[in-house]
């Protein structure tokens, strides 16, 4: 592929020229040094009581660098073992530090979209809300849209009759990125080949609409 790719959420960078890629990081995590580009976030994994503090410092003094172009992962999981009043201050607390540092926000959400939803409304950020890694039903998909977030699909689209490949079919195309997440076996290059598919588009054309959503939410 002649055009950049942009995988705009990965914990395994590969350092390629030919990628621009964003390297996750959370609390205490060292970034690789394979690419300059950067989220930093309170990932409701990884919370705690004893370090929330300490976290929350670590993340407020990292937001404003240069090379952290936006915060996350940060949001709400309803299957993991952090107790949920703090994965909601934490949460709120990365809400805070992308509108303070004037950056997006990357979400990680698992069976909490309409408590997700809820704080936003009563939040009302300016900042752009990215559901990353989305393998949810279009009707999940066409609420978030309906509420100004932007959805961002990975390996899950190379799965046959997958639902976030019929909600890419349906997400307007200034609404949507590409990620490999941790999916350290899939790269980028192959998720832009599925989604042309299943768009129906010319990999020329998909890196134009990916740049320009990128250009538009990261401002490279």
């Amino acid at each position: 592929m002649k055009n950049r790719l942009y995988n705009i959420h990965t914990h395994i960078p590969t350092g390629n020229d030919a990628f621009t890629e964003i390297e996750n990081l959370h609390f205490a995590q060292a970034a690789s040094g394979k690419t300059p580009f950067c989220s930093v976030g309170l990932h409701p994994w990884f919370v705690r009581e004893d370090n929330l503090a300490a976290s929350e410092l670590w993340l407020k003094a990292h937001a404003v660098l240069p090379s952290i172009c936006a915060i996350g992962e940060a949001g709400l999981d309803k299957i993991c073992d952090t107790p949920w009043p703090l994965q909601e201050s934490a949460f709120r607390f990365c809400i805070e530090i992308s509108e303070v540092a004037g950056k997006p926000l990357v979400i990680h959400c698992v069976r909490a979209y309409n408590e997700v939803i809820r704080i936003k409304k009563e939040i009302g950020p300016v900042q752009p809300w990215i559901f990353h890694g989305f393998n949810k039903h279009p009707d999940t998909a066409q609420m978030l849209l309906r509420e100004g977030c932007f959805l961002s699909f990975g390996a899950a689209l190379l799965n046959e009759n997958s639902r976030s490949a019929e909600a890419l079919r349906q997400t307007p195309e200034d609404r949507f990125f590409l990620e490999t997440d941790d999916a350290g076996e899939v790269g980028i290059e192959t998720i832009y080949e599925r989604a042309t598919e299943i768009r129906g588009i010319s990999v020329e054309r998909l890196c134009e609409i990916i740049s320009g959503n990128v250009q538009r939410v990261f401002r490279f």
